[in-house]
């Protein structure tokens, strides 16, 4: 494997505090956005673009609150001891490619972040070195688990 669970953990939580920071970022200028359109005689125009401004707000702090999430199921998974079966904060080589066992987060470098509820992540969970499943008519062999 290319790189240590250590190294793809950290550079994920990277990418999601960089994330985290954006989104808080935009949520301050939509907020700042909204209270500062002043009531015009177009009613209905000021209302619309309030509530257009709102809704973006609402998207930014579902946003937030989903990459807190990912960030403490990060933290959390980094305290695993290292396991013979395949579970939540494993990484997976496969013949095929590497699989963090994490957050579902997709490809990172040549790794991809999935995470244990998702489809290919259920077929892993509990399988060990030399065990074989079949996703979407792929042949998988699994090569190590560290």
């Amino acid at each position: 494997m290319k790189s240590s669970k250590s190294q793809i953990q950290a550079n994920l939580r990277s990418i999601l505090e960089n994330t985290l920071e954006e989104a808080r970022r935009e949520y301050l200028l939509a907020k700042e956005s909204r209270d500062s359109d002043t009531k015009s005689s177009a009613g209905d125009k000021f209302e619309t673009g309030r509530e257009m401004m709102q809704r973006e707000m609402d998207k930014l702090s579902a946003l937030v609150d989903n990459t807190l999430n990912s960030i403490a199921k990060l933290d959390r998974l980094a305290d695993l001891p290292a396991s013979a079966v395949i579970s939540e904060g494993s990484l997976v080589e496969t013949d095929q490619e590497t699989y963090f066992i994490s957050i579902g987060y997709g490809k990172l470098d040549s790794i991809y972040a999935i995470s244990i509820e998702s489809p290919l992540g259920l077929e892993l969970k509990g399988k060990r070195v030399g065990d074989r499943i079949e996703m979407r008519g792929r042949h998988i062999t699994i090569k190590s688990i560290v």
